[in-house]
Formats: structure tokens, C-alpha cells, sequence
């Protein structure tokens, strides 16, 4: 891939408009036109809210991939999925659902659920994931090829 075509939208960036005349201290986002180039955005969920006031239409990304989506809360993966997928968009999910889950502090959200991630309340989904189904047994045997010896 050309790396070109690769943009990471960070903590540092920061639309044009709000920016001091100091370019070294910040990164620029780029506008509509130029962002809509890009291949690949990396960002964090929250982050990636900032795409929609940039005009960045429903659909724009063949793929939106979630990186360790078994530690993030749903409110926050619900971001990019309910913001830029539509019915061809491919939802990744990566993540071990073995390792910690999202770091809740309020016992009112845990209590409601939101100590369990998206990843995770899928993956309960007997009827889909259970390993007396194809899609289950696939998991489980990428599991056990990555499982720590």
C-alpha cells in the first residue's frame, strides 16, 4: 500500500481552521477533498467523530476495523460503525476476549451492561458464534492457533 494514502488521525490533530500559526506544534487535518483520498484513517473511536464534520459521507470506508474492541466500551465503538457503515461496509472487530474488558468506574454503568463490551455481548451470541456453528468453530480454532504456549 502506498503509505500516501495512509492518514493517522490523532490526539495531536486538529482541523485547519483551529489552528495557531505554530505548525510544529500540531498536526492539521486535512479538508474534505484531501481527506476523502485517503486509502486508510487510522484513529480512535472517539476521534473518528471528527470525520463528520469534515463531510466525510455514510459508506466512504469499504472496511472500518476496531482494534482491541473486546477492552472498548460499545457507546464508543457505536461511533465509526453508526456514523460511517452502511449495508457494504465490512465491520472488523479484532480483540482477545480473554483479556480485560472495558475499564467502567460508575457502578450504575457497569450495572447497565457497559462493563461488557460490543466484541463480547457478540460473542455470547450462542445461535452465531456457539462452536456447534461454522462461524463458531472458525473462531475457535483461530483461537487455539494464536493461544499462548
Amino acid at each position: 500500500m502506498d503509505l500516501a494514502r495512509i492518514y493517522r488521525l490523532d490526539a495531536s490533530s486538529f482541523c485547519e481552521e483551529d489552528m495557531s500559526d505554530d505548525p510544529e506544534t500540531l498536526s492539521r487535518i486535512p479538508g474534505h477533498e484531501r481527506l476523502l483520498v485517503f486509502s486508510v484513517i487510522v484513529s480512535t473511536c472517539s476521534k473518528a467523530a471528527i470525520l463528520l464534520d469534515l463531510n466525510v459521507p455514510v459508506g466512504h470506508f469499504s472496511h472500518i476495523v476496531i482494534d482491541d474492541a473486546a477492552q472498548a466500551e460499545e457507546p464508543l465503538v457505536m461511533i465509526p460503525i453508526m456514523t460511517f457503515s452502511n449495508a457494504l461496509t465490512n465491520i472488523i472487530l479484532a480483540g482477545d476476549p480473554n483479556q480485560l474488558g472495558p475499564d467502567i468506574k460508575s457502578p450504575t454503568a457497569a450495572r447497565s451492561g457497559l462493563a461488557k463490551s460490543y466484541f463480547e455481548r457478540l460473542m455470547l451470541i450462542r445461535d452465531v458464534y456457539g462452536l456447534d456453528t461454522q462461524v463458531g468453530k472458525t473462531c475457535a480454532m483461530f483461537w487455539f492457533v494464536r493461544a499462548p504456549t
